[in-house]
């Protein structure tokens, strides 16, 4: 049997060879961090013998690596992980695991996916106008999750956002809510304060106490941030267009208007200004209650006044002040739901389930399961300072974090005492994430190429800077030597939209599909066409409008040979694409706040049993198919096998099971070992290229034999399920 490092011998030794060391982004000492998940187990351990509940076994070890692995890491542990930490026996290698991955790039990855939920990020926002924008957000949102940024300082840039996406990408808060002021401000109180206030929109709520003037008190914090910008270099056309025209009788403007050349040329300055019409600006725009306001507090398309739905009535100064002073009361300790309702969310996604359920529908009747301990949450998030990393540290080493889960079903109504964490199924992302492991190595560092998105953020920052200092007169100018040449692109463009209406209405979705790409590239060029003009022939087009910014860095040879598809689910657009794994398991559609879901469906089991996942992960050249290789006996791939996929050793009967089910190596004729010393240098080493590569094909046969039983394995509810 091979001998291991231990665990964190075995990591340290790989961050050396690697060259990178872990962020030390950890400030609670481990003895305070001991102290402080003490503390919660007493507050458990009273409610436990209080209510006389029977208390879940602790997990064996292999059990408890898995579960850190898929809260910490979101996906399973590798083969090497496992054998490393079932191989150590030091008694804290539980707390320094923990502490590890939360320093790694895994931890970086599923906190991601759980930010895109409930921020609804989408690599490409509804619409498509807002140029770049999703992307932009996204990096942005991976910025704050890299840096470890404390929850409320996210919240209150999210809240504060203006300018451009790339001066600001916290803007693509509200632009992901463009036109839909009233709806960005619901969402912001069922995020951050768990409150659902979308029925107030139209009327009183009626199942919850607030008003619908209450409701139009809170939007006026924010309806004056508007999404259009470029006001002013539109104004300046306009003042521009009025000297030149002035003099003009009204009948010779109305023939100029009307003209193919000017409206050419109207196209052309649009086309111009549009990566600069989108942003977050904040305006004094006043909000008025509803034409059909029918309440006696207030009359129909009354102005309103901005207040808080909690506390005191904020004084705002200026009115500029507005949304600051409206960020920073949300995200006061003092507010009586915002720390709450975030220590609550981090509760549920330890332990599976909220103290508080639903997590986002709390009300003034609301009651925790266990009221003691949200209140001791909510006061220790506030002395970690909102640090969701440290939050998640403590609640990792509570000693009910480390038992079974539950053998009896929980209704939604029903209180829970959290004698151990939920038994749930892997999300679609947890799914994924441990398939990608499987079929590539080192899987959490194939991450997109930060330069990219850089370089998309310099670029348009450089464009802004050049159409923001032009001329009125020398962008007409430009403007008319863009629609001169783009006159055939333009042409081209009709044509194919004409096509595109035709097969519509033919119901031909072939050609449809066909057509839009077609008309994508043809706009493509007409874009290059007028940004080169004006930033010149070098200026890198492709940055300003292609959604590219998936690229991994074509120097790293790792990855040589493996598709370009298999990288972690926080490395690809946001959501996959409709029929891609990751929705078919119930990835969220970025369309509502959580939005994903872990129901079992037909094509879920249609894709297990023969996804297109497996023949990346039983390619020659996977993890999995290499550490086959090297087992030397059949018991011992059989071994492989189990700590690669279930991270735990198999019984007897399991190894004499799936030994029964493997078939038998065939009798192959041992290859020549020793090579006469009279052959010439050349073909001594041409015959061992030769047998090498024979031995390696001869290893790939052999691994086949285990398919079966790996394939067995990965479709059972021990693969798919946290226990």
């Amino acid at each position: 049997m091979k001998k291991f490092l231990p665990v964190f011998a075995f990591f340290s030794l790989l961050l050396t060879l690697s060259g990178k060391s872990p962020r030390d982004s950890l400030s609670l000492s481990t003895q305070q961090v001991a102290e402080e998940a003490a503390t919660v187990d007493r507050i458990l351990g009273n409610v436990h013998r209080e209510h006389k509940l029977e208390i879940p076994d602790d997990l064996d070890d292999g059990q408890l690596l898995r579960r850190i692995y898929l809260s910490i890491a979101g996906r399973i542990p590798s083969y090497t992980e496992t054998t490393s930490f079932l191989n150590d026996d030091s008694k804290d290698k539980k707390a320094k695991l923990i502490d590890y991955l939360l320093k790694s790039p895994a931890y970086d990855s599923q906190m991601f996916n759980w930010w895109a939920d409930l921020l609804r990020l989408q690599t490409r926002m509804r619409g498509g106008n807002q140029i770049g924008a999703g992307e932009i957000y996204n990096h942005w949102v991976r910025e704050r999750i890299n840096e470890n940024t404390p929850f409320d300082q996210v919240a209150y840039s999210l809240i504060t956002a203006e300018g451009y996406p790339w001066e600001d990408g916290a803007t693509g808060y509200y632009l992901r809510d463009a036109g839909m002021e009233l709806d960005n401000m619901s969402n912001t109180t069922q995020l951050f304060l768990g409150t659902q206030m979308v029925c107030a929109q139209c009327h009183d709520h009626p199942f919850d106490k607030w008003t619908q003037q209450e409701y139009f008190k809170m939007a006026a914090f924010t309806y004056g941030i508007t999404t259009r910008m470029g006001g002013s270099l539109q104004n300046d056309l306009k003042s521009h267009f009025a000297k030149m025209n002035k003099g003009l009788s009204t009948k010779k403007k109305k023939q100029m208007a009307q003209s193919k050349e000017s409206a050419a040329l109207r196209k052309a300055l649009q086309e111009m200004i549009q990566p600069l019409r989108y942003g977050a600006r904040h305006t004094s725009r006043p909000l008025t209650l509803p034409h059909d306001y029918q309440y006696d507090d207030a009359q129909p398309m009354d102005r309103v006044s901005p207040a808080p739905i909690f506390g005191k009535a904020l004084e705002v100064p200026n009115n500029d002040l507005k949304v600051d002073a409206y960020g920073k009361w949300m995200t006061s300790p003092e507010n009586p739901r915002f720390t709450k309702v975030i220590a609550n969310r981090i509760w549920k996604k330890v332990f599976g389930r909220g103290l508080v359920e639903p997590v986002d529908d709390w009300r003034d009747d609301t009651q925790a399961s266990i009221p003691e301990l949200l209140d001791h949450l909510e006061k220790l998030m506030v002395r970690v300072d909102y640090n969701l990393k440290e939050f998640q540290r403590i609640l990792l080493n509570i000693k009910a974090f480390d038992r079974g889960a539950v053998n009896y079903e929980i209704a939604n109504d029903q209180p829970y005492y959290f004698e151990g964490p939920i038994l749930t199924r892997m999300s679609a992302e947890q799914l994924w994430d441990s398939f990608i492991s499987l079929a590539i190595p080192y899987s959490d560092e194939r991450i997109r190429d930060p330069r990219i998105i850089e370089h998309k953020l310099n670029r348009f920052a450089e464009y802004q800077d050049k159409v923001v200092n032009l001329e009125p007169k020398a962008m007409v100018s430009l403007a008319g030597k863009a629609a001169k040449a783009s006159k055939g692109v333009l042409s081209e463009m009709e044509r194919i939209q004409k096509n595109i209406r035709e097969a519509q209405e033919a119901d031909d979705h072939e050609a449809v599909a066909r057509l839009r790409r077609e008309y994508g590239k043809a706009r493509n060029e007409q874009r290059s066409l007028f940004a080169k003009l004006i930033m010149g022939d070098d200026f890198d087009v492709r940055l300003l409008y292609n959604r590219g910014t998936n690229g991994i860095g074509k120097a790293d040879s790792r990855w040589k040979g493996y598709n370009t598809g298999l990288m972690r689910a926080s490395e690809i657009t946001t959501p996959a694409p409709p029929g891609h794994f990751l929705r078919e398991f119930g990835q969220s559609d970025r369309e509502i706040i959580e939005n994903s879901n872990k129901q079992a469906s037909v094509p879920q089991a249609l894709t297990l049993l023969n996804g297109v996942i497996y023949g990346a992960v039983f390619s020659p050249q996977s993890p999995l198919s290499k550490n086959l290789s090297q087992a030397d006996t059949d018991e011992f791939k059989i071994r492989v096998l189990f700590l690669s996929l279930l991270n735990r050793e198999p019984s007897k009967q399991e190894t004499k099971d799936c030994l029964n089910l493997v078939i038998k190596k065939s009798t192959i004729p041992p290859p020549m070992l020793k090579i006469p010393d009279q052959w010439p240098n050349e073909k001594k080493k041409k015959y061992q290229q030769n047998m090498a590569k024979k031995l390696q094909a001869l290893a790939l046969a052999d691994n086949k034999r285990f398919f079966g039983v790996a394939w067995a394995l990965m479709n059972t509810r021990q693969f798919s399920f946290i226990q």
